[in-house]
């Protein structure tokens, strides 16, 4: 059986045998370099993908699909509610979204149903979608669980899976954290709380690590009263808050373990009469806040000429297009049957805006 382009066109007026020509090589050389498949050197894959970006030439899906057997569609998961409140899991689908085109790949979004289970069994039994890419906030739904235990391949972002069968990509949390908090005390906070996220969530239990590491480093006792828990949302660090500013002894900084409750953080200092900076910094975890937020714009300070470029708050910034990328990238090679890590990590990075200068 041939390996050519039998069945391959091009949905554009740039063919496949366009493409092999500028490139240099046969069609069926080209074929497998665009597809992936073995036989094919590196640098002449390389030089066939550049050339067919430069060209726009862009593959017949449904033929491709047709001799794959595959739908060449993957699926985000994320549970509805977090959609419309939680900026992360936007975040997250547009990187996503972003990296599957890039490489071709059509996006299902995945959200549930009044009948769970039913959507399960029609993504199984209907081969919608190839495998899934899921967000770590989805975990424990039970249609979710079954998704992962299926034989779809599956990637969990925001997460390191304990089942050695399943797949993550995550972002390093308690250096960054300790960083962000070191942070503070080397601009002169001593008295620092922390609205931790829920801790029977390994992301927010390491946040909370490195907070204490860096409390330690800098030979700072920690005050438990100072640890107050939230849950990832702005209500609950605007409950945080109204602890922590209510009390007879306010904190001078506060690290809260994301950004949407480092906000409500800022509006409970608000309400309290405390300045930001100047009576209490603020520093956050995912770097998804945005210079249109309501609050910033509220409590953001007169700054210099580039106040517009300048981020109010400052905030441990996760690389969502890596994220992405990586998601996908380890998805694409699990369905092509290469070996990955099976955990991997980025490092996020600390962005230093006004709310702790």
């Amino acid at each position: 059986m041939s390996d050519g382009p039998a069945g391959e066109g091009a949905a554009s007026a740039v063919t496949l045998q366009d493409v092999a020509r500028a490139a240099g090589v046969s069609s069926a050389t080209a074929s497998r370099a665009l597809n992936g498949r073995e036989g094919v050197r590196p640098a002449v894959r390389a030089t066939v993908v550049d050339v067919a970006r430069s060209l726009g030439y862009r593959a017949n899906r449904a033929a491709r699909n047709l001799a794959s057997g595959r739908s060449s569609i993957i699926g985000v998961v994320l549970p509805s509610r977090h959609l419309s409140v939680d900026p992360y899991g936007a975040s997250l689908i547009q990187s996503v979204s972003r990296a599957a085109d890039q490489l071709d790949q059509g996006l299902m979004l995945v959200l549930g149903s009044a009948q769970p289970g039913v959507t399960v069994q029609h993504i199984l039994r209907d081969g919608i979608i190839d495998g899934v890419v899921v967000s770590s906030v989805a975990l424990g739904e039970p249609w979710v669980d079954e998704l992962i235990e299926s034989p779809i391949p599956s990637v969990v972002v925001g997460s390191r899976p304990e089942r050695p069968d399943v797949y993550g990509v995550d972002v390093e949390n308690r250096g960054p954290a300790a960083a962000a908090v070191s942070h503070l005390v080397e601009g002169g906070r001593r008295r620092i709380a922390t609205v931790t996220g829920p801790l029977h969530r390994r992301d927010a239990a390491d946040r909370l690590a490195g907070y204490r590491d860096a409390l330690a480093a800098h030979d700072i006792e920690v005050d438990e009263s100072l640890i107050v828990a939230g849950d990832f949302n702005r209500r609950s660090g605007l409950a945080a808050g109204g602890t922590l500013f209510g009390g007879d002894r306010p904190p001078d900084a506060v690290f809260a373990a994301n950004d949407e409750m480092a906000l409500g953080v800022v509006a409970a200092a608000a309400r309290h009469g405390l300045t930001i900076p100047g009576d209490v910094a603020v520093v956050g975890f995912d770097g998804t806040a945005t210079p249109e937020d309501e609050l910033l714009v509220r409590f953001s300070t007169a700054a210099g000429d580039d106040a517009e470029d300048d981020p109010w708050l400052t905030s441990v910034h996760q690389p969502f297009s890596q994220l992405g990328r990586t998601a996908v990238d380890t998805l694409l090679e699990l369905l092509a049957g290469k070996p990955r890590e099976r955990v991997q990590t980025v490092e996020p990075t600390l962005v230093v805006g006004r709310s702790s200068r």
